[in-house]
């Protein structure tokens, strides 16, 4: 009777039913004992198939927020990698790289840009001065992107890869996730991090690392800071900016995908890089083609307002000061604590990039030593030790003589055109005043 009440009507003696309890007061304690023990596992079990199809609902749903509704492509798909020149900016001069798919026959053409940056974010200019700059992942029309740079006028060339019908559902599936709120921003990082190195991380994830690189070893000693100056020839105050800035760590030489922080680099990678299919191996890009040609872009700013210009005037005005240091001893006075007090300051940026920031190649800067922070001191004291120390004097003669001899053999690239101003505080120490002046 038990197991006829047990087989038909288990689920009311789970609900605890009165009359099931009133069933089975007439049977012995111990076939009760035991019929209690069979409940208590049918309870339990119970239980854990409820909570086990609870936890199937939440992780589906869970599983389908984080495709973000990737559409199915079709298998006339194309998936490209989008390569765009400079810009007249800064932070242009570089170029672009970013993903373009396009399935006619769901009437698709979007991009998706790893190079988006929003000033409104929270902490923008401090997040900015600590290296934690946050970049995101975009999305825009293919039109509209492309219109943008020919507004602009920067060159546009597309590479359609290779793909089968799967690794291009891959991708899609892999941009979608990151389009998602939590997944959309991440840390910019000027060569390990950025709008490139994002792509080579996604064909590396997405394709399962089937994608294998044949990077071409670069010819002589090529570093990053040698690649900047290539992309900076229009941009003097920018490089200057740069070489200041970063130190010894851009200066080692580059090897294999590395070069692939630069979309240039990334696109003749891509050119090389072939994508296994079974036992065979096929090129990754299957067609290439320029999609806007931009006129060259050779910069237009005057040279009277170029750093090289700046720093030449200074080393004159300084060289006239000390000729006529007996006319004017006050204003040559002035002149060099203006100056040591200016590469001072220099010297304390420089400082606390390295020390307090997330900058990783601002660290071990040899620009320091013309820049030292000390200066800033030394500036402000200057008319109390100017006839007071002058083993001061002759011993920062013979330092700023010694950096101006190992310019060119520090291990890191100190640009040249910082050299008037560091001939101009050798020559304002070693040049004693003809009259001197009260302390």
């Amino acid at each position: 009777m038990l197991r006829n009440i047990e087989n038909k009507c288990k689920w009311s003696v789970l609900l605890k039913r009165p009359w099931i309890e009133r069933n089975l007061e007439s049977v012995p304690f111990s076939d009760r004992l035991k019929q209690k023990r069979r409940l208590l596992f049918h309870f339990t079990t119970f239980r854990f198939l409820v909570a086990f199809f609870l936890f199937l609902n939440l992780s589906g749903s869970l599983w389908a927020q984080n495709r973000a509704d990737a559409p199915i492509l079709s298998k006339e798909a194309q998936i490209s990698i989008i390569t765009c020149g400079a810009g007249p900016i800064l932070y242009e001069a570089f170029g672009h790289s970013a993903v373009r798919v396009v399935d006619k026959t769901q009437g698709m053409d979007l991009v998706f840009n790893y190079g988006i940056f929003d000033f409104n974010q929270a902490n923008f200019y401090g997040n900015f001065a600590l290296g934690f700059m946050r970049y995101k992942l975009g999305l825009s029309g293919g039109e509209e992107f492309l219109y943008q740079y020919r507004f602009y006028k920067r060159s546009v060339r597309e590479q359609v890869l290779n793909l089968d019908s799967s690794q291009k559902q891959a991708i899609i599936n892999y941009l979608n996730s990151n389009l998602l709120p939590k997944n959309r921003e991440y840390f910019y990082d000027y060569f390990y991090n950025n709008c490139s190195t994002k792509i080579v991380e996604l064909i590396d994830s997405a394709l399962q690392h089937q994608v294998i690189w044949q990077s071409a070893e670069p010819e002589g000693n090529v570093t990053y800071r040698k690649l900047i100056h290539q992309y900076t020839v229009f941009q003097p105050w920018g490089r200057l900016g740069i070489d200041i800035g970063l130190g010894a760590i851009i200066d080692k030489p580059l090897v294999g995908r590395q070069l692939d922080f630069l979309p240039d680099g990334l696109e003749h990678d891509l050119f090389r890089a072939v994508i296994k299919r079974g036992q065979i191996q096929v090129p990754l890009v299957i067609q290439s083609s320029t999609l806007y040609d931009a006129p060259v872009f050779y910069g237009d700013d005057p040279f009277w307002i170029g750093p090289v210009f700046l720093f030449s005037v200074i080393l004159l005005i300084t060289l006239g000061l000390c000729w006529k240091s007996a006319r004017f001893p006050k204003v040559l006075l002035v002149w060099r604590s203006l100056l040591f007090v200016l590469v001072g300051m220099i010297g304390w940026v420089e400082l606390l990039i390295w020390l307090f920031t997330n900058h990783k190649a601002a660290a071990w800067n040899y620009n320091l030593l013309w820049a030292n922070p000390l200066f800033l001191i030394l500036g402000l004291l200057w008319p109390y030790i100017e006839n007071r120390f002058s083993a001061l004097k002759t011993g920062l003669s013979f330092y700023f003589a010694a950096i101006l001899v190992l310019w060119f053999m520090l291990p890191q690239g100190m640009n040249p055109v910082l050299i008037p101003l560091v001939m101009s505080l050798f020559v304002l120490v070693w040049i004693t005043p003809k009259s001197k002046i009260a302390g």
